[in-house]
């Protein structure tokens, strides 16, 4: 029987245009734009066991409100490529019919997906999924419409400073629920409405600190894909692959 977690979880399907190299019709201002008008991340109730597989260790499953669910599974027999998204239809026979599959989380032990608009669940919506063990990796970004369309990777975590007894120390947590997705034109802006982020890799040979969350946005344009901006300026991404 899959096993679901109980209790609200927040998905999040993230709409992005990536680019190489900002082009001058990205449609992204000089200035800073403010989070007027985005969007937060969409909340979708998690599945009881609802059913029957022999093959695989479910961690969570989510109900997408539009028939179908979407579960964080890995194989019962251990396998490298680890945890995978499963997008799927539960059938009368507690059976599972599985329309899509996601690319591997490898190493992770995290995979937890957060959706936002414009769509609904796997209907023309941007899923962020949580990478990560004890502490996040980042965020590897899908476009949900017909499968998982893989638009690359955002390497930010939530700084959280956590105090225990007489110990104060930084802890990286998922910056999803912090994520805010908004529109210009054929652009999609991503911005966070927190104080700060954890940046793993600025692309410009610096990695490992603490930014305002101001000076931080990724922008996906079609023709350019996935490209992190810092204090307006763009850094020439990594691959999407």
């Amino acid at each position: 029987m899959v096993k679901g977690w109980s209790g609200i979880a927040v998905i999040t399907c993230l709409v992005m245009s990536c680019t190489n190299e900002a082009p001058k019709n990205a449609n992204t201002p000089e200035d800073e734009p403010a989070l007027n008008g985005f969007s937060g991340p969409l909340e979708y109730a998690v599945v009881p066991d609802n059913v029957v597989h022999d093959t695989l260790l479910v961690q969570v499953a989510l109900n997408l409100q539009d028939g179908t669910n979407i579960m964080v599974a890995s194989n019962i027999e251990e396998k490298f490529e680890g945890l995978r998204l499963y997008h799927y239809r539960a059938l009368p026979d507690s059976s599972a019919e599985v329309l899509s599959v996601s690319v591997p989380a490898y190493d992770s032990w995290s995979m937890l997906p957060t959706f936002f608009g414009p769509g609904k669940g796997m209907n023309g919506s941007w899923m962020a999924a949580n990478f990560g063990e004890r502490e996040s990796w980042g965020q590897k970004l899908f476009w949900c419409e017909n499968g998982f369309q893989d638009r690359g990777f955002i390497d930010l975590a939530f700084p959280e400073h956590v105090v225990e007894e007489d110990t104060s120390y930084l802890k990286r947590t998922t910056i999803a629920p912090f994520m805010r997705v908004g529109y210009s034109n054929d652009t999609t802006l991503f911005m966070f409405d927190c104080d700060s982020v954890y940046i793993y890799d600025d692309l410009k040979g610096h990695a490992d600190y603490v930014v305002p969350s101001a000076s931080i946005r990724y922008t996906y344009h079609p023709t350019t894909g996935l490209v992190l901006w810092m204090n307006g300026v763009p850094r020439t991404p990594k691959t999407n692959t």
